[in-house]
């Protein structure tokens, strides 16, 4: 590593509603790690469950069984940067590159592993959930989470919004080949609307469904084929029926994590229909697993991404729309709004953008850059 600063500015959550902001030891790279200097961050909405109610993912009662970290953690799992410093075992040449990079740290090893499921890794994970994450000055991160974007016209910015996109990408390989097919996305918002355009460039014909206007207009920027302004009354269904028009529904995709949301998915789905769940429900739900049986439907569940073959589609669609992002994540804040521009306005459903990203380095907030801007 160069002469960096020993020590650096960091986001650090200690539990429901308390980020703290701190001077914090600037990370030094493990074996296998580059050490980033941040360049834009995504909150997502695990971050905003864990300042709501948390601590559910970020280790505060036992050590984390891969990182050993217990307490206070900086968050931050979605971003970008550029490599300043490298560990030992990785080539120099990664110095000064521009690159995406995913939270998703597995072992490489167990079963789950071996058979390509790096999600389900028994030993999983997450940069900014299990271990210090991006929300700060710097970043430690393996050199395996990371993809070299200085080739691909893209900005900081842009890159940052690859890991939502892998999340995407993920949702659309567990539901199989929709080449072809018609499939319905209930809730175009953080993931969903990263799913309408996975799913248009997997050649499926879209129909997305949302209570918010102006997020269908988005969906129908990405590319999705027709839209319903629903708005949880009787009519919702014939309206998304007469979307549908003539075409034969193959598969639903749940992205609104509603108990309403799984109801109306299974009401639609029709024989042999799959129904992708990828908003996760915060309560249990009553499904007839009788009528599934009998009309063949299938239920499939979806979490994370398998970052060896998710992670670079994801790079590869977000630098194919690269300049054009701006509908989802028009403006950066600075790392001193994360919490009121940021998590609040999130956790009440107020969010300004679809996706909101951090600067850890900026002081005023501004608008997504791009190569081309």
């Amino acid at each position: 590593m160069s002469a960096e600063p020993q020590t650096m500015n960091a986001a650090v959550y200690y539990g429901s509603g308390d980020i703290r902001f701190e001077r914090m030891p600037v990370p030094a790279p493990a074996a296998g790690e580059l050490l980033l200097e941040v360049g834009t961050v995504g909150v997502c909405g695990s971050d905003v469950g864990e300042w709501t109610h948390g601590p559910h993912q970020h280790p505060f009662v036992t050590p984390h069984v891969a990182t050993g970290h217990i307490g206070p953690i900086i968050p931050g799992h979605e971003f970008s940067g550029t490599v300043v410093g490298v560990g030992e075992g990785v080539d120099e040449s990664w110095l000064s590159k521009r690159v995406a990079s995913v939270g998703s740290v597995a072992c490489g090893t167990c079963d789950a592993c071996r058979r390509g499921q790096s999600n389900q890794c028994r030993l999983y994970a997450g940069v900014g959930l299990h271990r210090h994450g991006a929300l700060a000055d710097y970043v430690a991160t393996p050199a395996a989470n990371c993809l070299p974007i200085d080739d691909l016209g893209i900005s900081l910015d842009e890159a940052a919004l690859c890991q939502p996109m892998s999340i995407a990408v993920h949702n659309v390989s567990r539901a199989g080949d929709v080449a072809g097919q018609t499939v319905l996305v209930q809730g175009v918002g953080g993931i969903g609307a990263f799913l309408v355009y996975a799913l248009v460039e997997a050649g499926a014909r879209v129909v997305a469904t949302d209570m918010d206007a102006d997020r269908l207009e988005i969906a129908t920027e990405l590319g999705a084929d027709r839209t319903v302004l629903v708005t949880r009354s009787t009519d919702d269904r014939q309206a998304i029926l007469d979307a549908l028009g003539s075409d034969e529904l193959r598969v639903v995709f749940e992205v609104s994590g509603s108990r309403a949301g799984v109801i109306a998915a299974l009401d639609l789905a029709p024989r042999g229909c799959r129904v992708v769940l990828v908003g996760i429900q915060k309560q249990p739900v009553e499904v007839d697993l009788a009528a599934i049986t009998l009309e063949e439907k299938v239920l499939i569940g979806t979490n994370a991404l398998v970052r060896e073959i998710d992670f670079p589609r994801a790079v590869e669609l977000i630098a194919k729309r690269r300049g054009r992002w701006s509908m989802i994540a028009p403006r950066v804040v600075p790392i001193s709004g994360l919490v009121e521009e940021a998590l609040r306005p999130m956790s009440l459903g107020r969010s300004k953008a679809i996706k909101t990203l951090i600067d850890p380095r900026g002081d005023t907030v501004r608008p997504l850059r791009s190569e081309n801007a």
